[in-house]
């Protein structure tokens, strides 16, 4: 019985190694930024200011990405996840140009904007402004029957545009932007009611969850982030005229410390722009990071995501460093 249980240990414990081994092995070295930019998704590199040109861009007919919204970069299966209103897609995480995608999930009824990648599961959630979150395996493809469906009044879902799956604690987070966040138990399904409400909040988009510090970042079109522990308590607001925030959208938390932050100006003249603040930031104050796109001219900045996610070991994800986004 004893040689039995070590054998099983030692497996366990090469298991887990390899686990470790392959994570490493997927991290990447810099800390690239993927932008969901209207007609096309934009890749910045670590470096980025001021005017910078992507170094990477993913547009045209055959990509299929000329309604960009929520984007979610999964560094596990080195994917990249987007969600265009009719279709989700799947592309390499290095894709570049007018490039097919590995796999779309679309059919009809399926209207997709908030999106969120569940890596441990092999899950992938999608938020319908309709009122309804709909669960697919991750490498399902075509017209595929959802998992789960989590639909009906219980649910008190309206536009949901932002969506955050927290391994940690088993809980999905819904964005409604009709004006507050509520959660869910991760494998919930039909018409059931949210395990509790966060917030009420002014047209709220993008969100992030840190569940090592207990901590939930929310997005707003008024032009701020604003900051709750996860029963729904106010922590913190960064807002106000320094911090350059009009109409905020996606939210990436940075392993780095940083959070980065989407900003929609709904100017003819002004491109939209990607900031920078330290995770701990309240109130008003400058960014650390200031990324307006180049020419030419985007205006339509929705969903954010970095290949420098929060680490996994400190309570982010349970078993990869994934970004979500969401948004209108």
């Amino acid at each position: 019985m004893v040689a039995i249980v070590r054998k099983a240990s030692s497996s366990l414990f090469l298991s887990g190694l390899s686990a470790i081994l392959l994570a490493l092995a997927a991290r990447p070295a810099v800390a690239d930024t993927y932008v969901c930019a209207g007609d096309s998704i934009r890749v910045f590199a670590e470096d980025a200011g001021l005017g910078s040109a992507p170094i990477r861009t993913i547009t045209g007919p055959t990509a299929g990405v000329a309604e960009c919204y929520a984007i979610a970069l999964d560094t596990w299966h080195n994917e990249l996840w987007v969600s265009t209103q009719s279709t989700i897609r799947a592309f390499a995480a290095r894709a570049t140009g007018d490039v097919a995608p590995l796999r779309t999930i679309g059919g009809s009824g399926l209207f997709a904007v908030g999106l969120a990648v569940d890596v441990e599961a092999d899950e992938v959630y999608v938020g319908s402004p309709g009122g309804a979150i709909f669960v697919f395996a991750r490498t399902a493809s075509g017209t595929p029957t959802p998992l789960r469906t989590i639909q009906g009044d219980k649910t008190t879902l309206n536009t949901v545009i932002g969506l955050f799956v927290d391994r940690v604690n088993d809980e999905l987070y819904a964005v409604n932007y009709l004006g507050n966040v509520v959660v869910f138990d991760r494998l919930a399904d039909g018409n059931v009611a949210p395990l509790r409400p966060i917030a009420n909040v002014t047209n709220p988009v993008g969100i992030v969850v840190d569940a090592h510090r207990n901590e939930v970042m929310i997005a707003t079109g008024a032009g701020s982030v604003l900051t709750f522990d996860r029963n729904g308590s106010a922590l913190r607001t960064l807002a106000g005229g320094s911090t350059g925030l009009t109409q905020a959208s996606g939210l990436a938390l940075r392993r780095d410390g940083n959070l980065l932050v989407g900003n929609q100006y709904h100017s003819a003249s002004t491109p939209d722009a990607v900031f920078g603040f330290p995770r701990t930031q309240n109130g008003d104050g400058s960014p650390v990071i200031d990324i307006n796109f180049a020419a030419p001219l985007q205006s339509v900045l929705w969903g954010i995501s970095s290949s420098l996610a929060f680490e996994c070991g400190e309570g982010q994800t349970t078993s990869s460093c994934v970004f979500r986004g969401g948004f209108e």
